[in-house]
């Protein structure tokens, strides 16, 4: 636990905060809402990669597909 506190004192840090001002607070909520913010988007990518969800046919995904299966229909 004080390796953890180590480093979220040190990120607090790295963004300016140092806390002599007593802006400590506001640099633990700055680091805390960007490291919310991260682990989010990495989530939402892994996520989204896997399942991408996408089922609609005129998507256009279905016609660069199509296109390519023609492309190797004609080269053969």
């Amino acid at each position: 636990m004080e390796s953890i506190l180590y480093y979220i004192n040190l990120f607090v840090a790295l963004c300016g905060f140092d806390g002599s001002e007593g802006g400590i607070v506001f640099g633990w909520l700055m680091v805390s809402i960007a490291t919310l913010i991260v682990v989010y988007t990495f989530y939402q990518g892994i996520v989204r990669t896997i399942w991408p969800g996408e089922q609609d046919t005129n998507h256009i995904k279905y016609r660069i597909l199509e296109d390519d299966a023609e492309d190797r229909a004609h080269a053969d």
